[in-house]
């Protein structure tokens, strides 16, 4: 071999990996510079802010940018990233929640497996592919029911004792624990755990429509008729005694939501008000099995299923707090075989981004949702998690659990006529003085490859709205990244 040729070459080599090399720090530097200047915005002037940005390969996770990355700040509803995230890993794409129905003896068991969505009107639409009503699940076991010979009971007994009775996490803000964002969560649940409702103006004056027609609620009528509609359902803290306050001035026509008391009695009520209504007949009530009680072996009569998926896109794309914190005592049940709580749930979730390189000091959590706020997240620890699930082998199911612009979920109004737009995946997180935004930004390569950034911008104490600018960010690095 021609020795000159050999060093030819090998000098070639050099100086094009030095090219290579100094075209990357250029690169490197560029996307420094764009989201450092956006970082001077006036919004952010005594504010703490923790941005990562890393770009996902099939090596593991680049870090392109960093600013307090490290810093744990306040997440919101970032937070169920890496509770969605942990539950996707632990379970794998194609698990089910489980709910079965038992007669046992003369009465009727159901046991509840911490579905969130076992009568969520979103998903069982999905699921049918048609708008369903949150009683369909109930409907079909009255028919498997009558199929099999059972047209009465006594009582119905509620087994909600894979989560604990603490239904409502102590550290949420109490002034608006009415609010659908503050629903309790069990261990069986139906329609977000919330009272729908629509008012209605009639000819003796004001009413309400309850969506669904149920005796586990009251309610009595305080509104009256009045030029604007201005109404609201209020109870006690520790009641389902409603009343209607307020002025209404023509029948609405979309239902409001509230939150209601003890979600396994709930869902235990309204299945056997659905069970009565469709001519099964109970003699009993409804009670909720004992801490320690035990049933004989019964006929096991009905099952209700829902898949993981539906649950995690619930919890990702339109943030609905339940569905994340049934998740976060869902694991924590599996890993103690506890009822699953606010210590053991948020543990589950800290082992799991601990274990995929999460530092200790880079998250402190207290929920699974984000509301409380209590929890400290750093921008580094989202954009770890996020690379992890990424490249599981059905990664992207995880990340089409999360919100796109311009779409359904939170972020249909956000990244106006930004081209980033389309190639955004995202979780939004807002609760008082937090303000994030964590996801993904997929941008087409040659050779038809896409290649993947996790990004995680965390804005705590800002002025304004920072929306905005978190989507300035983003295109940031759409711009740097090549994408057009």
């Amino acid at each position: 071999m021609d020795r000159r040729l050999t060093q030819s070459r090998i000098f070639a080599f050099l100086i094009t990996a030095t090219l290579a090399m100094a075209a990357g720090t250029a690169r490197a530097d560029s996307l420094d510079a764009r989201i450092r200047a956006l970082l001077g915005n006036a919004q952010l002037k005594g504010a703490s802010v923790g941005v990562d940005v890393v770009e996902i390969t099939p090596k593991g996770a680049v870090e392109l940018f960093a600013h307090n990355a490290t810093t744990p700040l306040g997440p919101a509803s970032n937070t169920k990233l890496l509770t969605t995230a942990a539950a996707f890993e632990k379970y794998g794409p194609k698990a089910v929640f489980k709910t079965h129905l038992y007669k046992v003896g003369d009465d009727l068991l159901v046991i509840g497996g911490g579905d969130p969505a076992l009568c969520d009107a979103k998903v069982l639409s999905e699921t049918y592919q048609k708008p369903t009503s949150p009683t369909a699940p109930f409907e079909a076991w009255a028919e498997q029911l009558k199929a099999a010979g059972i047209v009465s009971f006594r009582n119905l007994i509620v087994d909600d004792r894979v989560f604990d009775h603490t239904f409502v996490h102590p550290d949420w803000p109490a002034d608006q624990a009415l609010s659908w964002y503050c629903a309790p969560v069990g261990g069986l649940n139906f329609n977000n755990n919330c009272l729908d409702w629509i008012p209605k103006v009639t000819a003796k004056g004001v009413s309400i429509e309850l969506i669904p027609v149920t005796s586990y609620v009251s309610v009595a009528m305080k509104a009256t008729r009045g030029k604007e509609t201005r109404v609201w359902l209020w109870r006690p803290t520790d009641s389902n005694k409603f009343e209607m306050r307020g002025t209404v001035a023509s029948s609405g026509t979309e239902p409001e939501s509230v939150s209601i008391v003890d979600p396994g009695l709930w869902t235990g009520a309204i299945l056997r008000d659905v069970l009565i209504r469709n001519g099964i007949a109970s003699s009993g009530s409804v009670r909720r099995a004992g801490d320690d009680e035990r049933f004989p072996t019964g006929q096991l009569v009905a099952s209700h299923e829902t898949p993981l998926l539906a649950v995690i896109r619930r919890a990702n794309k339109n943030s609905v707090n339940m569905m994340a914190e049934a998740l976060c005592k869902r694991l924590g049940h599996d890993a103690t075989g506890k009822p699953g709580d606010w210590t053991n749930g948020p543990a589950a979730v800290t082992a799991y981004a601990e274990n995929i390189g999460v530092e200790k000091d880079w998250l402190t959590l207290d929920d699974g949702c984000g509301l409380s706020s209590k929890n400290r997240i750093a921008a580094k620890a989202f954009t770890t998690v996020l690379a992890h699930v990424a490249m599981h082998p059905q990664g992207d199911q995880f990340v089409e659990s999360l919100a796109i612009p311009g779409e359904e979920g939170t972020l249909k109004r956000r990244f106006n006529k930004l081209p980033v737009a389309a190639a955004v995946h995202a979780k939004t997180g807002h609760i008082a003085g937090v303000s994030t935004l964590s996801g993904y930004i997929d941008i087409s390569a040659d050779a038809g490859r896409t290649r993947r950034f996790a990004f995680s911008i965390l804005c705590n104490k800002y002025q304004g709205n920072v929306n905005p600018w978190q989507d300035a960010v983003c295109q940031a690095i759409y711009e740097w990244a090549g994408g057009k």
